[in-house]
């Protein structure tokens, strides 16, 4: 009898024995439920690891590719192809770039045009110091010198040319001694990836559109978004002054020096710094200390690109890719926008949300057009085609009515007019609602 009673006590002292470490690894492994508060803090918020801290190489690339056949011109925007080309010229190596000439514009587009080359296409006119890694040992007074397409003749014995389609300016480099085979296989085993183009020339410069119409992927995502603390800790130099300036529409923060809000429904976030000591810099070194400053913030997990510097306003804008093409919608979502002073940015605009989880079950495709039935639907409608300053598929933004968490991503063609980007449906819309466009 006492033998077992004492193998009870011994099994019920084992039982609290594994109960005492089963409890032990909860306490340690699953957070506190005061986990999710965001707190002002002058510690950094561990939500911070879920940036996504990009390379210069990964902003600053091209995001088309293009090959100039004897007779034709393929295209292709693909994320993978277009990165193998990168990755290429990071290993081929140009040399001794020089300036040739400001070429006019009859001049510009005959070399454009040309066939029997490879093209590699930035989103804007980029400085080389930022893409330095093409090149053997580029010259530092080099470094602010911009372009925004490589051409590459397939014939050996032909220079390289480096043109800004903005400014006309022509330059020139040198091939390595390894021949292009590399480059011309890229295309060759991924020509399923290539659609056949036309060229069209706009404002903005010239264009190649896809010859005929094509599909794309609706995509939906879950959204997620760092909590309002990892911004204020990445902005703020001191955060036990701030003062809380929220009101129904923003959540708002400020001190003495700096004001940040943050849109409750569009999750755009604004930032604003008072510089009083101004220094003189340079248009790459402002790109540069850009880069630095998003990419400490940014938490996209996907492609963002270089968009272009405004020489006047000394504004710096990026765009988010999603399958090889940008964020258009109107809303910004894929928009960001950065001033810099004093290697400080002083003004920010900056989507918080980001897109995560894609819910694959609720893909659909969707046909879009060839570029010249936008161009025609556009001029039967009443514009002219000198109105035209660009045109690009982009993917619109807009939250599900299931929930906000849910963001649905539509390819539309997006055309430029009047400084301003809208789909080809929205410029008609407003051609029958009277408004103003120029014409």
């Amino acid at each position: 009898m006492k033998q077992t009673e004492s193998k009870r006590v011994t099994i019920l002292l084992y039982g609290m024995v594994v109960l005492s470490l089963v409890l032990t690894w909860r306490i340690l492994s699953v957070p506190s439920n005061n986990s999710s508060m965001q707190t002002i803090s002058t510690t950094q918020s561990s939500t911070s690891t879920a940036t996504s801290v990009k390379n210069i190489e990964d902003i600053f690339a091209p995001y088309q590719m293009l090959v100039h056949t004897s007779s034709s011109t393929f295209i292709t925007q693909n994320e993978t192809v277009v990165g193998q080309a990168n990755d290429f010229l990071s290993k081929w190596k140009m040399s001794s770039p020089r300036f040739e000439s400001v070429y006019s514009d009859e001049l510009f587009r005959e070399l454009v045009l040309e066939l029997n080359k490879v093209e590699i296409k930035f989103p804007a006119s980029i400085p080389l110091g930022l893409i330095s890694r093409y090149f053997e040992n580029l010259s530092e007074d080099m470094y602010g010198e911009t372009i925004s397409r490589i051409l590459i003749p397939t014939d050996e014995s032909e220079s390289i040319y480096l043109v800004d389609d903005h400014n006309k300016q022509v330059y020139t480099a040198r091939r390595p001694e390894t021949a292009m085979d590399d480059l011309v296989a890229i295309y060759m085993e991924n020509k399923n990836s290539f659609a056949l183009a036309d060229a069209f020339g706009f404002e903005n410069g010239i264009q190649f559109l896809p010859r005929d119409s094509f599909e794309l992927k609706r995509i939906v995502y879950l959204v997620e978004k760092q909590p309002n603390s990892f911004f204020i800790n990445e902005l703020f130099d001191d955060t036990t002054e701030l003062r809380d300036d929220s009101s129904e529409f923003y959540t708002a923060y400020s001190d003495n020096i700096s004001k940040l809000q943050i849109h409750k429904e569009t999750g755009i976030l604004s930032y604003l710094r008072n510089s009083l000591d101004q220094v003189e810099s340079s248009s790459y070194q402002q790109i540069r200390d850009s880069f630095h400053a998003l990419k400490f913030i940014d938490t996209w997990t996907r492609v963002t690109y270089f968009n272009g510097y405004d020489e006047e306003s000394g504004e710096i804008t990026y765009y988010r890719y999603v399958n090889g093409y940008p964020i258009m919608n109107s809303s910004d979502r894929g928009l960001i926008r950065i001033t810099m002073s004093n290697t400080r940015p002083v003004e920010i605009q900056y989507p918080t949300e980001v897109i995560q989880t894609p819910l694959e079950d609720r893909e659909e495709l969707v046909v879009l057009p060839s570029g010249v039935d936008v161009i025609d639907r556009l001029t039967e409608a009443g514009y002219l085609f000198n109105d035209i300053q660009a045109v690009r598929v982009g993917y619109g933004w807009t939250s599900s009515e299931e929930s906000s968490r849910i963001a649905e991503l539509t390819p539309a063609w997006y055309v430029k007019m009047n400084d301003t980007w809208r789909t080809v449906d929205a410029w008609l819309k407003s051609l029958e609602e009277g408004e103003n466009v120029g014409l």
